[in-house]
């Protein structure tokens, strides 16, 4: 008797620490629920709200589940007979999802967010609930040869069940020898419009271009069309992009719009939890002299130095190829290192 009570504690106290897994679930209407994981099997989920209680959620409601551990919480019922026996428990009503209005859902859901508010760009409101980050590299050297070189980025990012938006800036300076050698900037908008159960997007997305030593003073590009998730996890994000466009470019000898087509791949691996690589690579082909095309790659290693202050460090690499340029390279190289801050 002594054997059971000590093994009924010991399952008690391995059910109450596998409880305090924290779970993410998406429904299949779109909306998104989070608590303590309680107990998992092949009917249903049932998690711990903090607004809503105890709740049952059917597996056939469940568009994925994200949870912090992957251990279901189950009970031996002999061990709970015999837990019972010697302790009888308050039982606590679960309730079903079925049972719970669409508008408590939206409430609660809601009501999680402002527990956890956040209030925009340096407490404005402006770009609440985004993903912010500013980039700051500064490199030089003097000797031989005087060389100093600075950027600055901002990113902004959001998505939700239905959006992603993705915002870039980006300034660029470079000087040797005291002499200016690299002066621009582009801003960047890119929105994806998300299809329910669906792999599938549709996309649009807009760039500005000012480069102080090119054959055009600025540039100006827009393209949309359709888009797919070849995996879309914690893990691993794979998208490829296909549309049409054009591009215009002003102050040059040809101001004329060049329709473009477009073909685009984006890929983000989180190694771990303190290391993320980004890539893209986007071709735009010139659709009146298909031969012609531009090329548009970038490559970020982000390492997180302080999670808790927000800090770490970027090291990457950007290029554009153009076929046809009045330069003596058809390439643009940047490099950079630099400090990131989470704001």
């Amino acid at each position: 008797m002594l054997f059971y009570r000590v093994f009924a504690l010991l399952t008690s106290f391995l059910a109450t620490a596998a409880q305090a897994s924290n779970v993410s679930i998406e429904l299949d209407n779109g909306d998104h629920l989070s608590g303590e994981l309680i107990e998992q099997n092949e009917q249903s989920v049932v998690l711990n709200s903090p607004v809503l209680g105890e709740i049952n959620v059917p597996r056939s409601n469940i568009v994925a589940l994200d949870s912090d551990a992957a251990v279901a919480v189950q009970m031996e019922a002999q061990t709970e007979t015999e837990a019972s026996a010697e302790s009888p428990a308050i039982e606590t009503p679960i309730v079903d999802i079925d049972d719970i209005d669409s508008a408590e859902i939206r409430l609660a859901i809601d009501t999680q967010q402002a527990l956890e508010e956040d209030f925009g760009l340096f407490g404005t409101g402006w770009l609440s609930y985004w993903e912010r980050r500013l980039d700051l590299g500064l490199a030089g050297s003097s000797g031989n040869s005087d060389s100093m070189q600075g950027n600055l980025s901002f990113t902004a990012e959001y998505e939700s069940s239905d959006t992603r938006i993705n915002h870039r800036i980006n300034y660029f300076r470079a000087q040797s020898d005291h002499e200016l050698s690299d002066h621009s900037f582009y801003a960047s908008v890119n929105r994806d419009w998300l299809l329910p159960n669906s792999p599938w997007f549709r996309f649009a997305e807009g760039r500005v271009d000012v480069d102080q030593f090119n054959e055009w003073e600025y540039r100006i590009n827009a393209n949309g069309g359709v888009g797919y998730e070849f995996s879309n996890t914690p893990t691993w994000r794979v998208l490829g992009r296909t549309g049409l466009g054009f591009q215009r470019a002003f102050g040059g000898e040809d101001d004329e719009p060049i329709p473009e087509a477009m073909f685009g791949l984006e890929t983000r691996w989180k190694m771990n939890d303190f290391q993320r690589v980004e890539f893209a690579n986007t071709l735009y082909p010139n659709l009146n002299a298909p031969s012609e095309v531009r090329n548009l790659s970038s490559l970020d290693w982000i390492l997180d130095l302080n999670t808790y202050m927000g800090v770490a460090l970027k090291v990457g690499l950007s290029n554009e190829y153009n076929s046809v340029t009045d330069e003596e390279e058809n390439n643009d190289f940047k490099y950079t290192a630099s400090l990131a801050w989470t704001l």
